[in-house]
């Protein structure tokens, strides 16, 4: 069992420390805050009264098994110190520059619970985002809304992610990675500091894909962001966000269309042109065409002119890319625009 702990952290100019000790079972502490407004010296008369599940939880990081030191190669502004002792063992001294033990986020959650006035989570500190993606699919009963959730939450380490169709059909999976969704949630201020709240496209052809993100931070405020799910809309820094968590949590794109690139960088922005390669089965080659409908996916069955004559043929989207006028691979005037998709035209054919 714990007997005495010191930890001490400075971060950002402002500088928290705390002692705890064990006397009969019970959890004591003294905290101070320096560099903070106001700074704190704050000493509680009595113990906390969940020492013990308190101590349970502490006993879980094996802060005993910790290293001597933690060191970044680009350390971060934050300097910490452990001196932990437990009953009948030698006192451990561990400490880190930018560089942090695995159940960091734990132990300042610890921390807080303890003396919340000591500043050791930043105010700001995200701890939990919320997404969710809503689009209409078409289904053997006809078009259906169909909703992806996901969640990363600091205190659990966990990714909860949720598919559905309705409240009674859906899957849920939990990831669970210890400090792999602590860097996600600390990427969202790094990618998309002043990214706009809110960006729908209301001239699409076809109403895209809504999607909507909450952020929880350690203060208690909440930020909500409302966009189409497509690269008109969505920062720029968006790819590399979810590559970046799909990667490290190992989820796969073939069964999460919310982090699949073929979803989100869908779209041509403002002034780009339409570059749509297709196969034409008939001849077993692909050409440029140029479209200006934003609905076009990869996939698509279209109608194209194909020959001198410039006959209607049917062929498949292998590739969709998007590019200003000035930087186009072909000419525009060189290159043949899509009739449109095949089964409409088929539709309007049997009418």
């Amino acid at each position: 069992m714990l007997e005495t702990m010191f930890f001490d952290v400075t971060r950002g100019g402002v500088h928290s420390q705390i002692d705890v000790w064990v006397t009969d079972g019970q959890v004591y502490h003294k905290a101070r805050l320096f560099g903070g407004w106001p700074d704190v010296n704050a000493r509680p008369d009595v113990p906390c009264d969940y020492s013990t599940e308190w101590l349970m939880r502490l006993s879980r990081l094996n802060i005993g098994a910790y290293e001597s030191h933690y060191r970044s190669d680009r350390p971060e502004d934050v300097v910490w110190t452990i001196h932990f002792k437990e009953a009948g063992k030698d006192e451990v001294r561990s400490s880190g520059t930018g560089a942090y033990p695995p159940g960091w986020d734990e132990l300042l959650l610890l921390m807080d619970e303890l003396a919340p006035e000591a500043g050791f989570i930043d105010p700001e500190l995200i701890e939990t985002i919320y997404m969710v993606y809503t689009d209409n699919e078409e289904t053997e009963f006809g078009p259906q809304e169909y909703m992806e959730e996901m969640s990363l939450d600091r205190r659990s380490q966990k990714l909860i992610y949720r598919r559905a169709f309705s409240d009674d059909v859906y899957t849920q999976t939990e990831y669970k990675n210890m400090n792999e969704v602590s860097i996600g949630l600390d990427m969202w201020d790094r990618f998309f500091d002043g990214a706009p709240s809110v960006c729908m496209d209301d001239a699409a052809l076809i109403e895209p894909p809504r999607f909507e993100v909450f952020v929880d931070r350690h203060d208690g405020s909440q930020e909500h962001y409302l966009w189409h799910y497509n690269r008109t809309c969505l920062p720029e820094a968006w790819p590399r966000f979810m590559g970046m968590i799909g990667h490290r949590l190992q989820l796969s794109t073939m069964f999460i269309n919310i982090i699949s690139p073929s979803l989100y960088m869908h779209g041509a922005r403002a002034d780009e042109v339409i570059y749509a390669t297709v196969r034409i089965p008939e001849v077993g080659r692909s050409y440029y065409y140029i479209t200006n409908d934003n609905s076009l996916r990869k996939g698509d069955k279209v109608l194209v002119p194909y020959g001198p004559d410039h006959i209607p043929t049917s062929g498949e989207i292998s590739k969709i890319e998007y590019f200003l006028p000035e930087e186009v691979p072909l000419a525009i005037d060189q290159i043949d625009p899509i009739f449109g998709r095949d089964f409409d035209v088929e539709k309007e054919i049997k009418k």
